[in-house]
């Protein structure tokens, strides 16, 4: 039994080092530029809350997730629903976001561009399409991008104010933010201030194209199985109108 009892210990030493290692970076990225995101797990969708030197919430924005490159990215990870797992593979691992707690993972991206996440934690109807992406942009492209998701939404106007009547005659104020934009204070879905400039919808399963969110407008369930978005039976000509107003949200 001595021999046995020796090769676990052996192995679970350095095995408990490094998971330790995953929750916040060594004492030799003291000096590396660092930044914090709170990831909140949602069915199913991501939601990146940028935290600034203060640790106060400097802007939100969901599902695609901009860094600058060689920097520390501290993630606190929870849930507001079930367990659900971030994994982005080609930065880091995996790690719950659990109800009730907080957790905490951290990554570097040493190269510029796209890198594709996941939930891993099976969450429900729609767990394989609760997907992210993470763009690694150059200092200057995340300062830009950054500096506009701190101003409020575009203006609708006369080509898009349609959009916008009928984005809060139809209710969907209630579930969704756009700074600028006095009663669409909702934080059920995603914040949509800046909808427009995201390259995809639906946490990443459909492109930001008119034909694709078009598709999403008109039957969300259909396409993202148990989404506590409504089909709101919007008409062809409603589904167009809010369409214009939301790639407009640049």
């Amino acid at each position: 039994t001595i021999a046995p009892a020796l090769i676990v210990l052996a192995v679970t030493v350095p095995t408990i080092r490094g998971i330790a290692g995953t929750y916040d970076p060594p004492s030799k990225y003291d000096e590396t530029p660092s930044m914090t995101i709170e990831v909140v797990g949602h069915q199913w969708w991501w939601e990146y809350r940028y935290l600034n030197a203060s640790g106060e919430v400097d802007f939100v924005t969901a599902n695609e997730m901009h860094i600058p490159v060689d920097t520390v990215v501290n993630l606190d990870l929870r849930s507001t629903d079930v367990i659900h797992s971030f994994s982005v593979p080609k930065l880091a691992g995996t790690r719950d976001a659990v109800p009730g707690r907080e957790n905490h993972m951290w990554f570097i991206a040493r190269e510029i561009g796209e890198y594709q996440g996941q939930c891993k934690e099976l969450c429900g109807l729609s767990h394989a399409l609760m997907r992210t992406v993470v763009f690694a942009e150059s200092s200057a492209d995340y300062s830009m991008w950054a500096d506009v998701q701190r101003s409020p939404s575009v203006a609708a106007t006369t080509a898009t104010q349609a959009g916008l009547d009928i984005f809060l005659a139809k209710g969907c104020v209630g579930c969704h933010t756009i700074h600028g934009v006095e009663n669409a204070k909702g934080t059920v879905g995603p914040d949509l201030t800046h909808f427009g400039a995201r390259s995809t919808v639906a946490a990443n399963i459909l492109d930001n194209q008119p034909a694709e969110l078009a598709e999403w407008l008109r039957d969300p369930p259909s396409v993202k199985p148990g989404s506590i978005m409504p089909d709101l039976g919007l008409s062809e000509t409603e589904i167009t109108a809010i369409s214009a107003y939301l790639a407009s949200l640049q």
